[in-house]
């Protein structure tokens, strides 16, 4: 989840993928330098933008356009693929994912209520009533109120960008914050995704409809 546009993200992907294969490997004891081809898990390389910077609906990001010299086709390509999911974009994606459009809703009536002036806090609360209200993210939200007041509110506390660093940094700091803050929230969802989980085992009904949403 990201809440800025980062062009870096292939290199980021790059690292981050030969960190877990680095893992895999080890867990499996297996012996790269062996005779037998050893058989990797097919990276996909998505990001969700949530950003207020206008960007497409889709966007394919390339470790390519990061090489110095343009000129030579470099051995190696790394492509991530960017999906946007502000309210109104990506419609299909949406609608395929309820907890995702769900979340993109609660992530504009924030900025709806910042845009208006209120406080960091009065706003997360006015947002969070929303969709209690409107039955969005509801049992959730409802559930991890507080939690989430307390990240998002932790990671956007730009008093204290402002008194620390300068006007250059800052910038750079307040975009490292929102990074951080969407990713909390990311994870916080993944929660309910895991209710969800809980619920399989019990309930076959339930089981049955994620099994489909998964392709099982």
């Amino acid at each position: 989840m990201q809440s800025t546009y980062n062009p870096n993200m292939p290199v980021r992907f790059l690292i981050y993928l030969a960190e877990e294969y680095q893992k895999l490997l080890k867990q499996a004891r297996s012996n790269i330098y062996g005779t037998r081809q050893l058989i990797l898990p097919t990276p996909q390389c998505i990001v969700f933008y949530n950003g207020g910077q206008e960007r497409p609906e889709e966007q394919e990001l390339k470790l390519s356009d990061a090489f110095e010299n343009q000129k030579v086709k470099g051995c190696i390509e790394l492509k991530v693929r960017m999906l946007n999911i502000n309210q109104g974009k990506n419609r299909e994606l949406m609608e395929k994912c309820r907890i995702l459009e769900e979340y993109s809703i609660f992530v504009e009536k924030v900025r709806q209520y910042l845009a208006e002036g209120r406080e960091h806090q009065e706003a997360l609360n006015l947002a969070i009533d929303y969709c209690i209200d409107h039955d969005i993210l509801s049992q959730f939200l409802q559930r991890y109120r507080s939690e989430v007041l307390g990240m998002l509110l932790e990671e956007i506390d730009m008093e204290a960008y402002e008194r620390t660093i300068t006007e250059e940094a800052r910038e750079d700091g307040m975009e490292e914050g929102t990074d951080r803050t969407a990713a909390l929230v990311g994870k916080l969802l993944e929660l309910n995704r895991m209710e969800d989980l809980r619920r399989m085992t019990t309930d076959k009904r339930c089981r049955e409809k994620l099994f489909q949403e998964f392709g099982l």
